[in-house]
Formats: C-alpha cells, structure tokens, sequence
C-alpha cells in the first residue's frame, strides 16, 4: 500500500488574514526579508490571491529578490483591477529597471500612466 503524500499547505481564512497583516506590520517596519519569508507559503496556499501576491511582489522587491518580483507583478499584472494594476505596474516596473530592462520598464510605465479616456 502506498503513502499518501502530504496536502499542500493549507490556512484557514483567519490564518490567511493574519500572516498577510504580519507581512504588511513587517514591511512598515522595513523587514521585508522577514515579510516575505512570512508570505512565500502564503502564496503557494493561494497562488491567484491577489492581495496576496502583490504584497510578496512588494517585499521581495524591497527585499533585493528582484526577479522574484518582477515573476510576481508580472503574473499578478493583468488579473488586477485597475487601481491595484497601477500598483502592480510600478512594482512591475522597478523591478525590470532594476534588472536592466529598461525599454521594459518605460514601456510598463508609459502604460500605467497613461490617462484614461474621458467618457464622451
């Protein structure tokens, strides 16, 4: 008879909503590296939360895990509404500045930026 293998990592609703304030509490504190730590499983129990996800995007960015980040906001990017997208641009953004890309980034930016149409 064969094992079982173990269930991926599983939280409840309330445990969700506490790691995701422990990382939010360790990034005002600047321990984004601790942040992130925090919010890694977190992801991987939720990987299409988006709150979640920007705020691992947001610590590993300022963490130093710069294609860590740039992997997060670009997944998270196009399922964001649109304020949260603007957020995840600029991380998105930064990140691909960072790592040398910087036709990427303007191109991120100029795309974020850009006014919305004004209803006729």
């Amino acid at each position: 008879m064969i094992a079982a293998l173990p269930s991926p990592l599983a939280f409840t609703a309330h445990e969700r909503d506490t790691l995701l304030v422990l990382g939010y509490l360790h990034l005002e504190q600047r321990r984004a590296g601790e942040a992130a730590v925090l919010l890694r499983p977190l992801h991987r129990a939720y990987p299409d939360d988006g709150e979640v996800e920007r705020c691992l995007a947001f610590a590993e960015l300022s963490a130093g895990h710069v294609e860590r980040a740039a992997v997060l906001a670009a997944h998270a990017y196009p399922l964001a509404a649109a304020p949260e997208r603007k957020a995840m641009g600029l991380i998105y953004a930064k990140a691909l500045w960072l790592l040398g890309d910087e036709e990427g980034a303007r191109a991120v930016l100029a795309k974020i930026l850009a006014p919305d149409e004004l209803p006729l």
